[in-house]
């Protein structure tokens, strides 16, 4: 009889017998096992004691089957609905390769924009006169990352749109004007140009993902390295002249206006130092609470201080306007929904932010005082006559063609010609591709940044859709404002990281109709899924 009960019981090495386990249930008051199991050596005997009938009775298993069919000890695991992320890029030699060249390329593009027009001293001559090294070398090392996104090349409406748009205008051009070489260049360089920021975007993705915060502070880092070695030229060359005669005798041919103790930065030009650097100062708003990226933006904010450019300072002061009216927009629908959300870094911000001024202004009393000068001297200066004067030409060339334009840069032989130049972005636009060109690359842009908008609103961070409206109020502003008083938007320094944002975001969004769009550790899109 012990053998067979033996027999019936639940193998030893199947289940562990012990108190805690939930797959029998004893009679609590039990005087022959006293509340406790007996373990599986007294097993037989407590069985035959009580008899078959007792014990069967009142051992009751929760799962009868276990007697015909033993549980194993390493039941596979169930199905959960977390997100579970794809491979590693450590594992996978190929991906890792992939992920050193955008980091390489992106390594690059940090570096054109932190030196600036600098490889200027490194003379290359050519047909088209000194042309940046770094120029040429962004284009070349965005061939191997355009070649590995073929497909996503081709299937982003943006880049096609954009290299469709400037494709037709440099038809136009060469019916108006025939093969002229020296604008057909400046064309396909505009579409080197898209393209390198298309390669740029995306990296940023493949590198960044959806981690907004390490993208907004490779930005911020990048553009404090700018402003750091722009007051290292500074110091080098109080004297603006003294460095374009410097550049003469090595033998590069660049023109600049003279500049007296005026931050003429890496770009060779304080007016668009001080436009570009609006931007990497608004992104810095997103990493106020951290104290160290707090001293790069104030460092930022000097630094557009003394460019003294009127552009880039009424610039700041209007998307600042902007980015807190929307704010406080958001907010009052946010209480009229009982649903206020305010962090308390921007408070404190707030705050301190008058404090800050008014020790902005005791330490560079000097410098205020020239920079209200240079707003209240406008009629007596000869840089804004001069902008003046831009105007009138650039009306003039629009209304020679006004419905195609003359095709972009194709109106340079006109303008060498008379000894004048187009300082107006936007006329530099309407000029190069006429009204029905310019109207619908705004139509289709606003339409592409409403649908981004939409998807980014649906997403649990709220960083991403932030960071990609202060890239929409700080692009508009420039093209409507800034634009009028400096050709900044075909500026290579200023359209390559503005274009590898807009990128970025465009990928970020194609990537969430992907099965597995994060390949991250970071990611906290997945939980959206």
């Amino acid at each position: 009889m012990p053998a067979r009960l033996a027999m019936l019981a639940p193998p030893v090495t199947s289940m562990p017998l012990s108190p805690q386990s939930s797959d029998w249930q004893l009679p609590t008051g039990n005087s022959c096992v006293n509340n406790a199991w007996p373990g599986p050596r007294s097993f037989p005997a407590t069985a035959s004691r009580l008899g078959i009938s007792t014990f069967i009775r009142h051992c009751k298993p929760i799962r009868p089957n276990h007697f015909h069919r033993p549980r194993p000890l390493l039941e596979p695991r169930q199905p959960t609905c977390r997100y579970i992320a794809p491979r590693s890029a450590a594992r996978d030699p190929m991906k890792t390769q992939y992920l050193r060249l955008n980091a390489a390329f992106l390594a690059l593009v940090c570096l054109f924009v932190v030196f600036g027009n600098l490889p200027r001293f490194v003379p290359i001559a050519g047909s088209f006169g000194n042309v940046n090294a770094s120029e040429l070398v962004i284009y070349l090392c965005a061939a191997p990352i355009l070649i590995k996104n073929f497909k996503r090349l081709i299937t982003s409406r943006a880049v096609l749109f954009l290299l469709a748009v400037n494709a037709f205008s440099l038809g136009v051009g060469i019916y108006h004007y025939g093969l002229a070489l020296d604008s057909m260049f400046y064309n396909i360089r505009l579409s080197a140009m898209i393209l390198s920021g298309f390669a740029a975007g995306v990296a940023l993705h493949w590198i960044f993902r959806d981690d907004i915060t390490r993208l907004t502070k490779a930005y911020v880092v990048t553009y404090g390295a700018a402003a750091l070695f722009s007051f290292v030229l500074l110091v080098i060359y109080p004297d603006s002249t003294v460095l374009w005669l410097k550049l003469e005798q090595m033998g590069i041919s660049f023109t600049g206006d003279p500049h007296q103790f005026r931050l003429v930065s890496t770009y060779l030009d304080p007016n668009f130092f001080g436009t570009i650097i609006v931007l990497p100062i608004l992104m810095g708003t997103l990493l106020i609470q951290r104290s160290s990226y707090f001293a790069i933006l104030l460092l930022m904010v000097i630094a557009l201080l003394f460019s003294f450019s009127r552009s880039g300072i009424s610039l700041a002061l209007l998307a600042f306007a902007c980015v807190f009216g929307l704010r406080i927009l958001s907010m009052v629908t946010q209480y009229q929904s009982k649903h206020i959300g305010v962090r308390p870094a921007h408070v404190y911000f707030l705050l301190l932010s008058p404090f800050l001024v008014l020790a902005l202004i005791y330490v560079f009393d000097s410098q205020v005082e020239r920079v209200v000068e240079r707003f209240t001297t406008t009629r007596d200066d000869g840089s804004a006559l001069s902008r003046l004067r831009a105007f009138d030409t650039g009306t003039e060339l629009i209304a020679q063609h006004p419905l195609l334009g003359h095709g972009y840069n194709f109106a340079i032989r006109y303008l060498f010609k008379d000894g004048t130049k187009v300082d107006s972005s936007l006329q530099m636009v309407i000029m190069s591709y006429g009204f029905i060109g310019t109207l619908v690359t705004l139509v289709a842009g606003s339409l592409w940044a409403w649908v981004i908008s939409g998807k980014l609103r649906q997403l649990p961070s709220p960083l991403p859709y932030l960071l990609f409206r202060k890239l929409l109020i700080y692009t508009a502003l420039t093209l409507l404002w800034a634009g009028h008083f400096n050709q900044i938007v075909f500026y290579p320094f200023w359209l390559l990281p503005v274009l590898a944002l807009f990128f970025y975001f465009d990928q970020l969004c194609v990537s969430l109709k992907s099965p597995h769009p994060f390949r991250s550790p970071h990611g906290t899109f997945a939980h959206s899924f």
